[in-house]
């Protein structure tokens, strides 16, 4: 079979020559993978393979024939390790190299295979002026206009590869973007800073991305809301600080089917349909039957208070966490997130009575202050009514030898709270059981009904 000449560009038929790098890219893969991927090699026209007699063909027959798809099929199906399919690959078939379309179908594939094998972070589209995105505002995502519009943007800075597929479980699509410099062309695969998942969900206004770090995946992340924009509507991404190691606990919290998180903490029992929901449809015939409580005790159903002291204490421990978490936060649920960072602008209560040390800052120490005026009226005049022009800022400091913030009649203190682990609200839920938090005055942000 003629082989095609080698493009001048970065395009999907552009081949790699076998490499080391590129053997290691293709044993990553379980042997039943592999063997898919080869068996759509041999029918895609794109991925064709060389089925012309090598030299050592020659060496043992004298006039060799190409050999057909259905003895190349046989031939892999023979072969019981995975080196041995990998060698033929490189020997027979594909010895000129693999084209950029294939090198991204194994590490998508590979992807696929060990979900939690990359970190993804959920950002937010919003319009350019700050509005949130509702109803017919979210943009219609075309995977080929977008990504002919992000290499059109990047060029002649960075040399881009795009491949997408549809997720064959999630309601997204899965984009792999491939970074070059754009020049010289790629003789191996690139590294893993210069290779950038994108994934879209349908009909939800979040992204998902892998969070690699590199001066061309820089490049990447700030022409994506470019090629997201329409000539009558411009977008902007903002991020939202969530993490996770899988795409399927983004998309429980935000995808269009949010699932039986979608409502956290105490509210997820009335997530849950079928057998076990805590409400039913009305037009059922049947009464939906009662969620089977989980043990909270090694040695009690949870149904029956503990005699003993110590693990009555316990035991309402675990039930005031079952209260506030419902059916969320279990470590094994698979939908764990790594990192949330909250911001924390709330005003200073200043109906409430003042703690000692600033209760003492704010008396007026001036010899030179004027008496108020009496506020039933026995002084002279009309009463004095309080000046409420005086709004203080928002800043957490004070000028030396000025009014310290919390004397003004609104003070706002900035503050940024980041939980990281391998489940946060696992996490906060254990040290609820535990006793280390309070489970009846921890904020509704660290159980999840916020709906992270």
């Amino acid at each position: 079979m003629a082989r095609s000449k080698q493009p001048t560009q970065l395009t999907p038929r552009y081949r790699l020559p076998p490499s080391p790098q590129l053997t290691r890219y293709l044993l990553r893969l379980s042997k039943p993978s592999l063997e898919k991927l080869v068996f759509d090699w041999l029918r895609a026209p794109i991925c064709a393979p060389n089925l012309t007699p090598t030299d050592e063909d020659f060496q043992y027959e004298e006039e060799p024939q190409d050999a057909t798809l259905e003895q190349v099929e046989d031939a892999y199906r023979e072969l019981s390790l995975r080196k041995d399919i990998v060698a033929r690959v490189f020997e027979r078939e594909w010895r000129d190299g693999l084209t950029m379309h294939q090198v991204a179908q194994v590490d998508t594939q590979y992807i696929l295979d060990h979900p939690s094998s990359l970190k993804w972070t959920a950002s937010e589209l919003v319009l350019e002026e700050g509005k949130k995105l509702i109803g017919d505002k979210l943009p219609k995502f075309q995977p080929v206009v977008f990504c002919k519009s992000l290499a059109d943007i990047m060029d002649p800075m960075v040399q881009c590869h795009s491949y997408y597929i549809t997720h064959p479980t999630l309601t997204l699509t899965l984009v792999r973007l491939s970074l070059h410099d754009p020049y010289p062309l790629p003789k191996t695969p690139p590294p893993a800073n210069q290779i950038l998942f994108l994934a879209v969900p349908v009909s939800s206004p979040y992204l998902f991305f892998t969070p690699q770090r590199s001066r061309l995946a820089d490049i990447c992340r700030k022409s994506l809301p470019i090629a997201l924009s329409s000539q009558h509507r411009r977008y902007d991404i903002i991020s939202t600080s969530l993490s996770a190691k899988t795409l399927e606990a983004l998309m429980a919290r935000k995808g269009h089917e949010r699932g039986d998180i979608g409502a956290g903490g105490g509210w997820s029992v009335y997530a849950i349909e079928g057998e076990g929901a805590v409400d039913g449809s009305p037009l059922e015939t049947t009464r939906p039957r009662p969620a089977k409580r989980r043990s909270l005790d090694a040695d009690n159903d949870g149904s029956e208070e503990p005699k003993d002291e110590g693990s009555r204490e316990r035991w309402k421990r675990k039930k005031l966490a079952e209260g506030r978490f419902g059916t969320s936060a279990l470590a094994n649920d698979g939908t764990g997130l790594e990192r949330i960072e909250v911001k924390l602008r709330e005003v200073w209560p200043r109906q409430k009575a003042l703690p000692m040390p600033l209760k003492l800052s704010t008396q007026d120490t001036s010899n030179n202050a004027a008496p108020e005026a009496d506020v039933k009226g026995k002084g002279k005049g009309p009463p004095r009514k309080k000046d409420i022009s005086a709004i203080g800022d928002d800043s957490d400091s004070g000028e030396e030898g000025g009014d310290l913030p919390w004397t003004s009649k609104r003070w706002v203190p900035n503050v940024d709270v980041v939980l990281e682990g391998t489940h946060v609200f696992a996490g906060v839920r254990t040290l609820t059981e535990e006793g280390i938090f309070d489970g009846g005055k921890i904020p509704t942000w660290m159980t999840g009904e916020e709906g992270w």
